[in-house]
């Protein structure tokens, strides 16, 4: 099997080691924005135009692309170019009230719905061959219907690991990964500076350039609620990530309105450490179901100050969440990952159930 990989320019350089004909893409996708249509719908052009490109270039025979939630709308009505198509899709939400219990607002639902109807469309395709998703709940609802088959692929296994545990005694709570308003961090600010809360707090990642100022705004408002905030305000490799979160007695994930998986939440049960989680959607649910942490409306400061005192406070609530944590990191094993990923492109005597023929020759991944 031939394989081509279509990528950014920016990601090139990450991929020196893989044995696969490189295909420079540009410049990175832009960031999208559901609030804006004209521009997402834009940048869903650009990025067809991108991807019939590679494919023709690599004369595929099937194309594997990697990031589908902007494009699926064009998709379904682009003309099919006789190439096999997998999509992989991060954001599905039309379940969320009926699975998880989650309220979507009204503009949310008309999103949510707009897009469960393109996905509907597309999988009924002749080209379509299957659509992946990080959201079990979402494929075994889209397998209920007719259409290309859907298949549950986890988040991509932890590779490094931190130092061990006695080495990195734990105190206090993290807040890990990208810094931006859309976070929660300004939740998490309101419920330390509520009462004295003398807890140790690490905010760890990239910030968004934009969100600096509000960000140390935000530091200094936890500080005057008596914690002692440390801030490290870069890119982290994930070796580091991952020393940093197993630090903590618990990792806060206050987002708001978070829709999808968090790779955040994969890492920090990795290195034994147990969440706080905003009551909503798919991380709601994941942590309710595992036993992986608490489950609060972060936007009620107290029941936020409560679960933070809960965890950080308690020597043993660590220990007590370790086994549930450990058994769901262990469904993120290379094994299972590798498994999963290659599900969709194999046939074997009554392991898979093929929707369309599958691929013959060579694989692309635009």
């Amino acid at each position: 099997m031939e394989i081509s990989v279509a990528v950014p320019d920016s990601v090139m350089a990450e991929l020196t080691d893989l044995q696969a004909e490189m295909i420079p893409l540009g410049r990175s996708r832009a960031a999208i924005d559901e609030n804006d249509p004209l521009r997402t719908r834009r940048i869903a052009r650009r990025e067809l135009k991108l991807l019939a490109d590679a494919s023709n270039h690599s004369a595929a025979d099937h194309v594997l692309h990697l990031y589908a939630d902007a494009v699926l709308p064009l998709l379904v009505t682009t003309p099919s170019r006789g190439t096999r198509l997998t999509a992989l899709l991060f954001y599905p939400r039309a379940h969320y009230r009926d699975a998880f219990g989650a309220h979507l607002r009204f503009g949310e639902r008309v999103r949510a719905a707009a897009k469960e109807a393109a996905v509907t469309g597309w999988r009924r395709r002749r080209d379509a061959h299957a659509v992946m998703t990080l959201d079990e709940e979402a494929a075994r609802r889209w397998n209920a219907k007719r259409g290309a088959p859907a298949y549950w692929v986890p988040e991509p296994t932890i590779g490094s690991a931190p130092l061990p545990a006695q080495a990195t005694p734990r105190s206090g709570c993290i807040l890990y990964g990208a810094l931006a308003a859309r976070k929660g961090i300004d939740l998490l600010a309101r419920a330390i500076a509520s009462e004295p809360t003398p807890i140790r707090v690490t905010v760890a990642g990239e910030p968004d350039p934009g969100f600096v100022p509000r960000l140390r705004e935000l530091l200094m408002q936890m500080s005057g609620g008596g914690a002692s905030v440390e801030l490290r305000d870069r890119r982290h490799t994930e070796a580091e990530g991952l020393q940093a979160l197993a630090s903590a007695r618990c990792a806060v994930l206050p987002y708001p309105r978070h829709d999808g998986m968090s790779r955040v939440l994969v890492e920090a049960c990795s290195v034994g450490t147990p969440v706080i989680v905003h009551d909503y959607g798919l991380l709601a649910h994941l942590v309710r179901r595992h036993g992986l942490g608490l489950v609060v409306d972060c936007t009620d400061t107290r029941a936020l100050r409560r679960a933070l005192i809960e965890l950080t406070m308690n020597a043993d609530a660590t220990a007590r969440y370790a086994p549930a944590l450990s058994g769901f990191a262990a469904r993120f094993s290379r094994e299972r990952f590798a498994e999963a990923v290659s599900r969709p492109f194999r046939r074997e005597a009554g392991a898979v159930v093929e929707q369309r023929p599958p691929p013959t020759t060579r694989l692309r991944t635009p």
